[in-house]
């Protein structure tokens, strides 16, 4: 007796879902060269407008990357900057870069596309320039924020 459709669809489905999941591998990479000019940003109040009455806080930073990836040379794979969510407030970062990687957006608790393509040299380097913006719930005179990129490499 032949199985159902339905039983047959649904081992189709759970074989291409366990293959697409094995695709990539996701892996923190190694950014200690990258740093901030200047080394410190101020945050400054917003003024209140008639579209946004709360305001909220802004600062401008520009931001020297250096993503090593000398381990993923020769690999194809995506790179993601990404800011973990924190108990404070919610943080935007919006940035502009000088070439090779992606302008974006993300808000923290989210990871946003950087790099697409084949890894072919031992560091991903560019500048940001790079907007930060939070809500009138700012409550620290000071605050590292925890910016780090991951990559997902596809299966070879």
């Amino acid at each position: 007796m032949n199985p159902p459709l339905f039983a047959h669809l649904a081992a189709v489905f759970v074989a291409l879902f366990i293959s697409t999941a094995a695709v990539a591998e996701t892996h923190q990479l190694d950014d200690s060269l990258s740093h901030t000019v200047p080394p410190t940003a101020q945050m400054q109040w917003l003024p209140q407008t008639r579209a946004d009455k709360d305001g909220g806080m802004e600062a401008w930073v520009r931001v020297n990357i250096h993503i090593n990836t000398q381990d993923w040379i020769g690999r194809s794979g995506r790179v993601y900057m990404v800011l973990p969510h924190d108990e404070t407030s919610t943080l935007e970062a919006v940035w502009t870069t000088d070439g090779q990687l992606l302008a974006g957006r993300l808000v923290s608790g989210e990871r946003a596309l950087v790099y697409a393509g084949n890894i072919t040299t031992s560091a991903l380097r560019d500048q940001m320039l790079v907007r930060l913006r939070s809500g009138p719930d700012w409550q620290s005179n000071s605050r590292r924020l925890n910016f780090h990129f991951e990559i997902d490499v596809d299966s070879p």
